[in-house]
């Protein structure tokens, strides 16, 4: 009996872990950064946040409520700047004023490495996290995800260990139906 739970228990947890890759492989093909706990892993692309952290650095945000949020801190956003098509940016907050027409917080931001604040600014709603830390491998990961963005790559790194994956639990799964 404990083993026939043991084993559904495994079972489940192998699921749950399938799925839960699936989701991150789905936001990850959407280019859109998958959330662990309110984390989030972001690979950083231009030096404008250098010396806090720069090209091909792997940073950590989390998701924060407005209350969080002071001058000073970096935070993680959707830009209005029609240059950037709405990817995420992560410059630090230099001002927050209060838009009395609609009751939202406007938060102004700029990169340490950028002499000018960016020319538009973001709410609350585009903003994805605050700012945690580097990773300390981070290079060496951003690294490895460049190659996921291959599909060539991607395909054979994760695709194809998944399904296999899935294969031998439909097989175990099977074998098990038989012999009972």
């Amino acid at each position: 009996m404990i083993k026939r739970v043991l084993s559904w228990t495994g079972n489940l947890i192998f699921v749950a872990v399938v799925l839960y890759l699936c989701y991150f492989i789905t936001q990850a093909v959407q280019d859109q950064a998958p959330s662990v706990f309110g984390y989030r892993m972001l690979r950083v692309l231009s030096d404008s946040m250098e010396p806090e952290f720069g090209s091909g650095d792997c940073i950590l945000v989390k998701e924060a409520e407005p209350e969080e949020l002071a001058v000073g801190d970096i935070i993680t956003f959707h830009s209005a700047d029609p240059t950037l098509e709405g990817n995420l940016n992560t410059h630090r907050i230099v001002d927050i004023v209060k838009d009395y027409t609609n009751d939202e917080l406007v938060f102004y931001t700029k990169g340490d490495n950028n002499s000018w604040n960016d020319d538009y600014p973001t709410c609350y709603g585009d903003i994805v996290g605050k700012y945690v830390k580097t990773l300390v491998f981070g290079k060496t990961l951003s690294a490895f995800l460049e190659k996921l963005s291959n599909r060539s790559y991607y395909f054979a790194i994760v695709i194809i260990p998944i399904l296999l994956c899935f294969l031998s639990t439909v097989l175990q799964l099977v074998r098990s139906i038989i012999k009972r």
